[in-house]
């Protein structure tokens, strides 16, 4: 189980509280746009679970995200040392040393690198400390380089080879899900205004013409229709989400 240091801790504290209070607020909204009454916020309770449930899957990509170009960084840094004529342990202190400057606002790549950093002043071998950092983390990249290096390692042969293939074929990688977002990112930005278009038009006309609502508030048949309006919206707000997604 990964352990969190106490700044994490805060920080993540931190962001769900935020998410747990934007999910708040969103559920007096609805309340209010679709039921004209704050008593419908306990039926709407569930949808802060759903809330709260995507906003860590999406800060679970950009941070997986983040580790992806750390560690890509993170190899090309190692292969300069290695270059550079360092041994494998002083080139990984080097490397870590250059990555926290390249990223100041660090990230699991650099924490991951200080911890082997102090387990390699206990004498522990580079290559045990690969393999359980390529276990903490189930990447097709993190484990194909882990795999090629301990056994580059173990039969004497160039690492220095080793680590620029690796780092050329992750590049190729980055570059195609670089592409493919820039391509989404109209389509992106499309769907994050259609997710807001249906609310911001019932608001307007909450607002401004209120009297045409009144019919949908306070009697069965317009809670009815309301309550599937509504489901209809976040299930398309859902559906749109993962239309966006992509996986490479």
């Amino acid at each position: 189980m990964k352990s969190f240091s106490m700044p994490e801790l805060r920080r993540i504290k931190k962001e769900q509280i935020l998410d747990l209070g934007k999910g708040l607020f969103l559920i007096l909204l609805f309340a209010w746009l679709f039921y004209d009454s704050f008593l419908a916020v306990p039926l709407l309770a569930p949808l802060l679970l759903v809330w709260c449930r995507e906003c860590a899957a999406s800060r679970k990509e950009k941070e997986e995200e983040r580790f992806q170009r750390m560690f890509r960084e993170w190899i090309l840094l190692l292969s300069s040392s290695l270059s550079a004529g360092y041994s494998v342990e002083n080139a990984m202190g080097q490397s870590y040393r250059e990555l926290v400057m390249m990223f100041p606002g660090g990230g699991a790549m650099a924490d991951e690198l200080r911890d082997m950093l102090a387990k390699l002043d206990n004498n522990q071998r580079p290559e045990q400390l690969l393999r359980e950092f390529a276990g903490r983390h189930a990447s097709d990249e993190v484990e194909s380089f882990v795999e090629v290096f301990c056994t580059a390692r173990g039969s004497g042969g160039s690492l220095n080879a080793v680590i620029r293939n690796t780092a050329g074929q992750m590049a190729e990688i980055m570059d195609t899900r670089r592409e493919i977002g820039t391509i989404l990112a109209s389509k992106v930005y499309e769907q994050k205004i259609m997710m807001a278009m249906p609310s911001a038009v019932l608001l307007y006309v909450r607002i401004g013409s209120g009297e045409f609502l009144k019919g949908l508030y306070h009697n069965t048949a317009g809670v009815l229709v309301s309550s599937v309006c509504l489901g209809i919206y976040l299930s398309a707000c859902l559906l749109g989400k993962r239309m966006v997604r992509f996986e490479i």
